[in-house]
């Protein structure tokens, strides 16, 4: 049976307001807690029916509402989310929306947007010995928070009203520019999940716009990956979702873009080799500024 704390706000909405229309019908309390636990399937207290028939408590002072209608900066957050995001329900009744990432301008980017909604954002950087250091983002608000929880069907809904900033979300948290540089020089753009609902819906809006893209396999599960000298088997099959054709790689820089100034920089040095010099002079001096390290190609001296 669920609590209090399980409803979202309609839900409660409800709740209050059915508890305020049998006490006005004449039903006793404990007559009402029985009606709300059969209809709703949720436990409640008779001291809690009665302070809010008389109004001595609401179940909304600690419940800040903010919209859920569809806005670029709640597209850009389901985008985030569906990538790097993530949600956590916490015993002191926090409902927290977090992001951990290595780019500056993307925690701010998450940051801002859940500002803008009205959860307040805190942000940072952490040292972690075990990987990489990190910037990270915190929000706490129940209603973001069940919106998140709720079916992929509800998130596109809301996406697809705003879709640059909802893709602009996903490859921010899972996109990221290839280049291949030899013979030919190739400009890509990739995104990687294991998810290929998201995927397909992420390749749905990229045709909106008027970009054309394919879906592919990576990895099989349990595939064995080397992360930072230590090897992993991987619990799920990985799918990626490439932008090859140059055109296309061009509308994606043009229309959605990266908000990380070392994925932007990359995506459009490249396009800008690809337009204006041939394979090998394009090759010469993409490597005179980026060097490669396995299968990518990073700034010289600079970690990816």
């Amino acid at each position: 049976m669920r609590t209090i704390k399980d409803l979202d706000i309609d839900e409660l909405h409800e709740v209050v307001e059915k508890v305020r229309m049998l006490r006005s019908e004449g039903y006793s309390y404990g007559k009402i807690v029985k009606v709300i636990s059969h209809e709703y399937n949720v436990k409640i207290s008779k001291a809690t029916v009665i302070r809010w028939y008389k109004g001595t408590h609401s179940p909304f002072n600690k419940i800040k509402s903010i919209s859920t209608e569809p806005s670029p900066e709640l597209s850009y957050i389901i985008g985030v989310y569906l990538g790097d995001g993530s949600i956590h329900r916490k015993s002191n009744g926090r409902y927290l929306i977090k992001l951990k990432v290595i780019d500056k301008e993307f925690a701010e980017a998450f940051a801002k947007s859940l500002e803008s909604l009205g959860v307040k954002a805190t942000w940072g950087f952490e040292r972690d010995s075990t990987r990489v250091d990190r910037f990270y983002v915190e929000g706490s608000n129940k209603t973001l928070f069940q919106l998140l929880s709720s079916s992929k069907g509800t998130l596109f809904s809301i996406a697809e009203e705003c879709p640059r900033e909802f893709l602009r979300g996903f490859f921010d948290s899972e996109g990221f520019p290839t280049v291949y540089a030899g013979k030919a020089f190739t400009v890509q753009v990739a995104a990687v999940n294991s998810d290929t609902v998201t995927l397909e819906f992420v390749k749905k809006m990229l045709a909106g716009i008027g970009i054309r893209s394919k879906i592919a396999k990576l990895y099989p599960k349990g595939h064995k990956l080397t992360i930072r000298g230590k090897e992993y088997a991987s619990n799920v099959d990985m799918f990626v979702l490439r932008i090859s054709r140059f055109n296309d790689v061009i509308l994606f820089a043009e229309k959605v873009g990266f908000t990380a100034t070392r994925k932007s920089e990359k995506l459009w040095k490249a396009i800008e080799l690809k337009r204006n010099y041939s394979s090998i002079e394009a090759t010469e001096l993409w490597l005179r500024e980026y060097t490669k390290v396995g299968r990518i190609y990073v700034k010289r001296g600079k970690p990816f």
